[in-house]
């Protein structure tokens, strides 16, 4: 757990620069579209549209990194603490350890019924119902040391990144059919691996983050049956960590210059500076 913690301060040095001029807090206004983040020391929103950039929505979520929106809540994972907080959806009612006993929480993901998180240190994926709950750390236990930091769900299937072994993984959301190697990512340097997924009609998106510097990486896409793989289908300066596809659009963050980025789905029109001032966005959720 502590050596993805001094990645993501590696990452959290550079982009002391880029988010000094972070935008200022702004106040709930109430039901809308918006765009959350983990944010290292807390969670960020923004309207869809790109303004009303809070990067201290919810303070005080130490470590956060995953994040994700069901129903009226908001979950966030710390990879630090160990532990998964919830609030309701305007930022009030924080539970910073709702679920306690993880190992280093890179991502989550929900069906509507149970909970799911990347176990980064541990190399499984945990589930927990939804009022916190039938709590099992080792769901799905990897067959590899995969760092598991980046979790969707489509079809009944659970997918994930893996940064250290280059690989999408999958298993049924019931645990079975565990494939640790259903797509392999293509390597661009020494210092790269995929860090988040996204699915959308019929396809899978994948980024893949270079953490040796700011620059570089790309963002790969395949059919959901796997054939059909791209792995540079959006290239450039980009340096993409967490994924989320929302209306017809494809978000990244990248940590290190504070910034979101958005594409459409066939890639075309990018835009790496859609939100700026995020702060140190690692994992996106859209809601509610």
């Amino acid at each position: 757990m502590r050596r993805i913690l001094r990645l993501l301060t590696a990452f959290a040095v550079a982009a002391l620069v880029s988010t000094a001029l972070a935008a200022p807090s702004v106040a709930y206004s109430g039901p809308s579209r918006h765009i959350y983040w983990g944010n290292l020391t807390s969670v960020g929103r923004a309207s869809l549209d790109g303004t009303r950039v809070n990067p201290s929505f919810i303070p005080g979520a130490s470590s956060a990194c995953g994040v994700a929106i069901v129903g009226k809540h908001i979950y966030w994972g710390s990879c630090e603490g160990d532990t998964i907080g919830r609030a309701n959806l305007d930022g009030t009612g924080a539970n910073q350890t709702f679920i306690t006993g993880a190992a280093g929480v890179g991502a989550l993901a929900s069906d509507g019924r149970y909970l799911y998180w990347g176990n980064v240190w541990a190399s499984t994926i945990g589930r927990a119902k939804l009022d916190g709950t039938d709590v099992n750390e080792n769901f799905i236990v990897s067959q590899i040391t995969n760092w598991p930091v980046g979790l969707t769900i489509s079809g009944g299937y659970l997918y994930w990144a893996n940064f250290w072994s280059n690989t999408i993984g999958r298993a049924k959301l019931d645990g079975s059919q565990l494939d640790d190697s259903f797509i392999g990512v293509t390597l661009f340097n020494d210092h790269n691996g995929p860090t988040g997924v996204a699915i959308h009609d019929g396809y899978i998106y994948w980024s893949n983050c270079s953490y040796g510097d700011s620059t570089g990486g790309m963002i790969g896409r395949a059919r959901l049956d796997g054939t059909r793989v791209n792995q540079g289908f959006i290239t450039g300066d980009l340096n993409p960590w967490g994924l989320v596809v929302a209306d017809d659009h494809l978000y990244w963050s990248n940590l290190v210059l504070g910034l979101i980025g958005r594409a459409d789905l066939d890639g075309r029109h990018v835009n790496q500076s859609y939100i700026t001032g995020a702060g140190m966005p690692i994992s996106l959720a859209v809601g509610p």
